[in-house]
């Protein structure tokens, strides 16, 4: 037979409502009992021993020097309680409801006149996963020391230097001298489970325990977790029958007191969140768009939006644009947006982009009347505004020439009467004047082969 303890599905209950709420639970009490004459096996649905004999407050908890997780309840039954076979034990918290229980070996208690005479202490193990749940306390005003306690605890803690008030001197290992100074209120307490694991054949739908039974029970396969009484349900304590068959191989774990076994669904790290019950909730609660909502939020550019972009690819759901042909099919709801403004494609079963490449964007006129005549997707070449130049140049109006001859004394005259005389003593000479006259004004080019401001490239780009 087994030997185990197991919480209560009080016990567990009072973990999970400790846990979210932050508050401690204080275990104050145990009892033991008979089991009325039989073995017993432990249930999670107990809330009392099948026949307490006898109950007192706990004694100590101290943490089991072979399990790091583990810790020991102690409970004295003096010398003179006695008459009865132990066969099972109980741990209460602070509200008096079973927290804990557990069967233990027939050991019967003697009374002092049947001819022993000694204190009996008795050791329940169990295990706890959250140390701030479980509020261990010893009162030095009722516990009793063993013998082995005192020896073991009491006399070194006079002697070992260290620690603070209200730490206790704890074994680290199993060798003498191995002792350290610990809180007790740090401890991790968690409830100790027996598993075990199979592999099913194809079809199985039957499955028989060697190890656990199906009181407090918890099915795994694949990581995840089946439901009681919906996935599987119990032919006996030892036998179970699962609702649904798997392939041939599959691991199937059976975990017995598994303290998230019998309430709320856990979190398991391998699902990686896809067994949130309420995803729409928890992203809420969170503040968070799902995947399809940010899509949403994308596709919200409608198709045919033109925009510019500073690398040299586009970026997804976004073409160049570039005048390429491409399907009416595959991108319906950019045909439906453009349709041919901006070329027919091969006129059956493709159209083209706008070509944006090297060009300024001028808005379509739309019936103001200051680009008219203009169609969606129509091109102009450049050109200026008509203008005109005006200049002038100044005129060379009536003027005189005077000559000199340096050999003879010669005079010259200029009138506006139309000609030069010329007189010496032996020679005359004869001129006419040029008269208004103009001159012809030549203006150089500058610039170069098309007229622009001053900008800046980058891609263009439009959503499909």
């Amino acid at each position: 037979m087994d030997f185990h303890t197991i919480h209560t599905a009080y016990g567990l209950k009072r973990l999970a409502q400790a846990e979210a709420a932050g508050v401690a639970i204080n275990l104050t009490q145990a009892a033991v009992g008979d089991g009325n004459g039989n073995p017993i096996t432990p249930a999670e649905g107990m809330t009392q021993l099948v026949r307490e004999r006898y109950r007192t407050t706990i004694n100590r908890v101290y943490q089991d020097p072979d399990e790091p997780r583990g810790f020991i309840a102690e409970i004295v039954i003096p010398a003179a309680t006695g008459g009865f076979t132990l066969r099972e034990v109980g741990l209460y918290d602070d509200q008096g409801s079973l927290f804990v229980v557990g069967n233990l070996p027939d050991t019967y208690k003697p009374l002092p006149g049947e001819g022993a005479y000694s204190d009996a202490v008795l050791r329940v193990q169990f295990l706890a996963s959250n140390a701030s749940v479980i509020n261990l306390q010893v009162d030095p005003n009722l516990a009793v020391a063993s013998h082995t306690w005192v020896l073991n605890t009491f006399a070194k803690a006079l002697i070992i230097p260290g620690g603070t008030t209200n730490q206790v001197l704890a074994k680290t290992g199993n060798a003498d001298g191995a002792y350290a100074w610990a809180d007790p209120t740090e401890a991790n307490v968690v409830v100790r489970s027996i598993e075990e694991i199979q592999t099913l054949a194809a079809n199985q739908t039957a499955v028989n325990l060697a190890k656990t039974t199906t009181v407090g029970l918890a099915v795994y396969i694949a990581g995840t977790r089946l439901r009681a009484g919906e996935e599987w349900t119990a032919t006996s304590s030892t036998a179970l029958k699962l609702t649904s068959s798997y392939a041939a191989g599959t691991k199937i774990v059976l975990a017995q007191n598994d303290p998230l076994g019998t309430f709320f669904d856990p979190l398991l790290r391998a699902q990686n969140l896809a067994d949130v019950p309420d995803k729409a909730k928890a992203r809420t609660n969170l503040e968070l768009y799902s995947k399809t909502e940010v899509d949403a939020l994308i596709t919200r550019v409608p198709a045919g939006t033109v925009g510019y972009f500073a690398g040299t690819t586009a970026p997804a759901g976004w073409f160049k644009a570039n005048g390429a042909a491409i399907s009416r099919t595959a991108y319906a709801e950019l045909f439906a947006a453009l349709g041919t403004y901006h070329g027919a494609g091969d006129g059956f079963t493709t159209f083209n982009l706008p070509d944006l490449r090297g060009e300024f964007i001028r808005c379509l006129d739309d019936g103001r009347g200051i680009d008219k005549g203009r169609g969606l997707g129509t091109g102009q070449l450049s050109q200026n505004q008509e203008h005109t130049h005006t200049g002038k140049t100044a005129q060379a109006g009536a003027h005189s020439h005077v000559y000199t001859n340096t050999d003879t004394a010669e005079t010259s005259s200029s009138g506006l009467s139309g000609g030069n005389n010329f007189t010496d003593r032996d020679t005359n000479y004869n001129t006419t004047t040029n008269g208004d006259h103009s001159h012809v004004v030549t203006i150089d080019p500058s610039g170069g082969s098309e007229a622009r401001p001053r900008n800046i490239a980058l891609l263009a780009i439009i959503k499909y």
